[in-house]
This record gives C-alpha cells, structure tokens and sequence, in this order.
C-alpha cells in the first residue's frame, strides 16, 4: 500500500514539472490543491507520516517559487507537523527569511529595547539580548505580518501581526477616573491598538505579558515611538505587577482588559494590592488626589458612621479622610475614639482639647490635608460612590487649571454646569451661592499658597470668616484658577441637626434664633464679605468689577435678611418694614458707598430697587 502511494506520488511529481514546463502555474497548484485534499480525506495511516511530510513539503516549495511566502509556511508547518526534517526546514528558513533579514531586525530591535527602557516603560525581571530572544521573525508577504520560528524547538510556530494602525472601537471600562491593566500573550497587534485607544482616552496603560520571550521577540519587527505606544508600563508578570504597586504610590488600574482568559484571578491580585496599601503602617501620601476634610463637634456618631461608609470605597493612593474632632465633651467622644483607632492608612485623625470654633476647625482639618484637592464634607453628608469617579476623572483632568469644582447636593445645592475662568468671570458666575459646604473641592495648593487658612485664622473677627469660611475661600480662589460645577449629585444630605453657633431668644424670649440669622447677624455678615472684596487682589485693580460684586452683595444681604424676618421675626410682634429700612439705610451708608463717585448716585438707586 505504502509503495503503491509512493509510485503514485512519483506520478503527481512527474505531471506537476509538465505542467511547469509548460508555464501552466495555475494548473498545476490546482492539481496540488486537488491531491492534498485527496490525500487528507483518504486519512491514511501514521505509517504514511513521512510520504505526507514530503507531499506538503513539495507543495510548499512551490508556493515559495511563487512567491506566496504565507502560504508556504502555512503549507510547510504541516509537513513539520508530519514529520519533516526539522534541520532542512532550519536550513531553508535560514536561508531565505532570516539570514537577509538578521541585520535589520537587530537594529530595530536594539532601538525598541533602548526606546522602551529609556522612557521607563519596561518593568521585566530581565531584557533579552538580541541573540536570546526565543522566536525568529519570517516575513511573509503583507505588511507587518510574520511567522514565528521557535529556536529551541526549531519548530514554526504561529503568525503574528504587528500592525501598527489596527484599532479597537470601545475600551471596556468599568471606572472612568481609572487607568487600564491589559493582560496580554504577547500579541503586538493587540498590545498597539488597545495602548493607543487607552492612550486617546488620556488613560496609563499597565501591561501584564504571559509571554514576555514572544514579546520580546516581535520587538524585531517594527520601529516604535511616541505614536505608536507610549504611556504604558509593561510587566513580565503578575507577581511583578503586584510587587510594583506595592512599593510605589500609583494608582491601580481598575479597568481590566483580559485577552487571556475570562478568570477573575486578575481582579484578586488588584484586591490584594488594595488590602495591602491601606493597611500598611507608613503611608507616602505623596500622590493623594482627593482628601476628604470633616470638621465635627459634638457628632461622634455620625462623623463614625461617615468614616465607615467612606472606608468602602475601592480607592487607596488617590484619597484620604481627615476627621478634626473640636474638643467635643459629649456623650458621642467614644465614637471620635473609634475614628482615632481605625486601622486604615486613609485614616487620619485630629481632636483639640476645647472647642476652637467652626472655622478654626475647618482651617485645621484642610491643614491636615496632603492630597491636591480638599473636598469639604459635614459630618452627616454622605458621598455617593456612583458619582466619585465621575468626579475624581474630572479633578484629574483640569488638574493643572481648575481652582474650584462644586458638585451638587441632593436638596441644598442643585447645580448646573457651568464653567468660568479666572477673575472677574468666575467671582460674579459664582460668589454668595455657597453657603451649603459640603460638595466644595477647592485645590490644595493654591489655597496654602495664597495663604487661605492664615486669612481666616487672623480674621475670626470677620462674621464670614468666623461662620463661612468656605467662602472666602472660594472668592480667593476664583482669582487664581478656573472654577466649574456640575448637576452631578455627589454629596446625600443627612438629617441636619443643632449646630454649635450660639442661639439668641428673641424679646419675646419663645422663639431662638441663630446668632447668623439675626439682623445684627446679617449685617454682620453683610460687613465682613465687603471686607473681603476690598482684599482681594481683582478688586483692587478692578473699581467697576467690585462695585458690581457690592451690589450683588445688597442683594444677597436684603434677601437674607427678607428670610430671617419670614422664618423668625414675623412671629412676634415687630415692624418689619421698618427693619427693611435699616438694612437698606446701613447698605447705603458711608462706610460702604462712597458719596463722591460719580456712580453714588446710580448705585443708591440700584440697590433701592432691589427692596
């Protein structure tokens, strides 16, 4: 039987050189074609093993006379499978892919090594020598396109492309602040195309090879540079993934893109690296985007209660929260003590021995804060996790500009979105809306730079600073960075209770009034705000820009003002329209309106209208 296929083989060869004798190419690969299949359906035998090795092998080298490269080593991998010599195959692929093309791949491949490491995007155990790598490129005929030859094995192995303008449509994303962890085989095209969609997204790509020698390898074969991948830190493993983000303070990639498998043995290693950044003892605190500030007193409970909710976010590097106790002497101590003894590196804790006041309070936990945005929080306000990514991408973004971001408040605070630049824009799109602290971020830096919290420490005199100080804040650093808000719902309010501001009975001595909402208090205010303008920095060069904020001021004060008499006055016996009067009279008054500008007069009438 054996024989019989032979001589019929002999026959096929001796049909085929007729047939190219005659320059019929395409005959005779038809006739191949035909006897191949012929051959593979008939399922001879492995004692035929060897005649079908040489059946393909002949097939193959008539593809290669033709120059169809791909097919030939399509068509030769299986006589190797079948048995073919692997030192002629060696010998032929030596010869007619590699050895024209060692000196190129090397020169690619030293440049990409030196690429890769000089920009810091390698992080492998070891980097191959170009006569270590493991794989041979053999080009075939399409761009880009390449088998693998095993060296060791001395086997061809599987195609390869490292097509540099592959694209992927969409990136699989479960957190839009986070950066990506692609896990990956080695596969270039795949590597380019989802680096290059993470890097458009203005996301870092982690990169986890499962065969860093096929990976290096494919280095041979195209030149990179800045657009072709960039941003990117590549590991040879997971093991050294996780020793990496253990010892360093960069964020976790939270978006995985697994092309190995559909295991979620990728998001343990990210669990466990997470468990164990926020129980390590020291804490770098030198990349902490966010910090959460709650000033309490008196709230042991909720601010406990607040601590533990806030100690479910997946978050450990980018955010800390700072709780400032203000000497509380309540029954609610032992909750403050709860918060000092957690064990938890995002945790940092503070208790005066005596109460210091409101402002002094917040002044000492934004103090207290590392990261580059402070984020104020009243103890029974609660963050909305659905929304915190949304917010941290959007502070990562505008990092380098934005001085203010304000979210928005379930009841309180209802926001659209606005964005204003620095100085005069955003000082009248947004100053006096504030009162309500939780859901302001202020930048960090440019609240310690222009000396935020000395100002109101020094200036506790000032109602504002005294009951607000968030406020001034906010209109200091509106001169120094862009200021947006946004409809984006991050803070829940809580069940508001009695705050520590002093109460004042009225006459009637039946009704108590916050000491702020008092008229004394409004005007109070009223004073301290007009202080402030005059303070900063815009006003000072800019006349119009600071009559304009005064009255502006006029109306938010007679509209407190208005309020107060609603909510407290009306229930006794006084003449309210007379109290209108004299917050008007004190509007108008020398000490604020100058009665030799030229605008005197128009501003007496401007702010009339507004009663």
């Amino acid at each position: 039987m054996e024989n019989e296929a032979t001589q019929e083989f002999n026959r096929f060869l001796q049909e085929i050189d007729e047939l190219l004798d005659n320059n019929l190419i395409l005959e005779a690969n038809q006739k191949y074609i035909e006897y191949i299949k012929k051959m593979e359906s008939q399922n001879e035998s492995n004692s035929n093993n060897k005649l079908k090795a040489d059946i393909y092998a002949g097939y193959a080298f008539f593809l290669f006379s033709q120059q169809n490269y791909e097919s030939f080593l399509k068509v030769l991998n299986k006589a190797q499978n079948n048995g073919y010599s692997k030192d002629l195959i060696e010998k032929i692929l030596m010869e007619a892919f590699i050895e024209p093309n060692i000196d190129e791949f090397k020169f690619i491949y030293i440049k990409n090594k030196e690429y890769l490491l000089s920009n810091g995007y390698l992080h492998a155990k070891s980097v191959l020598d170009f006569e270590d790598l493991p794989y041979w490129l053999l080009p075939i005929e399409t761009e880009n396109e390449y088998y693998l030859f095993d060296k060791e094995k001395r086997l061809l192995v599987e195609k390869v492309s490292l097509n540099i303008n592959h694209k992927v449509e969409t990136l699989p994303t479960e957190e839009i602040f986070s950066d990506y962890l692609l896990m990956e085989n080695g596969n270039w095209e795949n590597t380019l195309a989802y680096t290059a969609k993470i890097k458009n997204s203005n996301k870092k790509a982690y990169i986890v090879i499962d065969n860093i020698g096929k990976f290096f390898s494919c280095l041979q074969g195209v030149l990179l540079n800045e657009d072709t991948i960039s941003n990117v830190l590549i590991f040879d493993n997971l093991f050294n993934m996780e020793n990496y983000f253990k010892s360093s303070s960069d964020y976790l990639p939270r978006n995985i893109i697994n092309l190995l498998d559909n295991s979620n043995y990728t998001q343990n290693y990210i669990n466990v690296i997470h468990n164990y950044r926020i129980n390590k003892k020291e804490r770098a605190r030198n990349n902490i985007l966010l910090s959460i500030c709650i000033p309490s007193f008196n709230r042991g409970k909720r601010a406990y209660e607040n601590i533990i909710h806030l100690l479910q976010s997946r978050y450990d590097e980018e955010i800390e929260f700072i709780v400032s106790n203000n000497g509380t002497q309540n029954d609610t101590q032992k909750y403050y003590e709860k918060i000092r003894d957690i064990d938890d590196a995002r945790v940092k804790y503070f208790s005066f021995e005596e109460n210091k006041g409101f402002a002094l309070n917040c002044c000492k936990a934004c103090e207290l804060a590392k990261g580059e945005y402070i984020l104020l929080l009243s103890d029974e306000d609660i963050v909305d996790f659905n929304v915190l990514d949304k917010i941290m991408n959007e502070l990562m973004q505008y990092k380098d500009t934005l001085a203010i971001m304000r979210t928005s408040t379930t009841t309180q605070s209802k926001l659209t979105v606005k964005n204003a630049v620095p100085g005069k824009d955003a000082i009248l799109t947004f100053m006096l809306t504030s009162n309500y602290m939780s859901g302001i971020i202020l930048n960090n830096s440019l609240l310690k730079k222009h000396k935020g919290i000395e100002y109101i420490k020094e200036n506790l005199d000032n109602k504002v600073c005294y009951n607000y100080p968030h406020m001034f804040w906010e209109l200091l650093l509106s001169q120094y960075g862009n200021v947006q808000s946004t409809d984006l719902v991050l803070i829940h309010e809580g069940k508001a209770e009695k705050t520590e501001v002093e109460y004042i009975k009225l006459s009637s001595d039946k009704i108590e009034i916050p000491s702020y909402a008092t008229i004394e208090g409004r005007l109070d205010q009223h004073k301290g705000f007009f202080t402030i303008f005059k303070y900063l920095e815009v006003c000072k060069k800019d006349s119009d820009l600071f009559r304009e904020m005064y009255i502006r001021l006029c109306a938010k004060t007679l509209f407190l003002v208005d309020v107060s008499i609603l909510v407290y006055y009306k229930k006794n016996d006084v003449n309210t329209s007379a109290m209108l009067d004299e917050v008007y009279e004190f509007c108008i008054s020398e000490e604020f309106l100058d009665n030799k500008s030229k605008f005197y007069k128009e501003d007496i009438r401007t702010i009339k209208s507004l009663l």
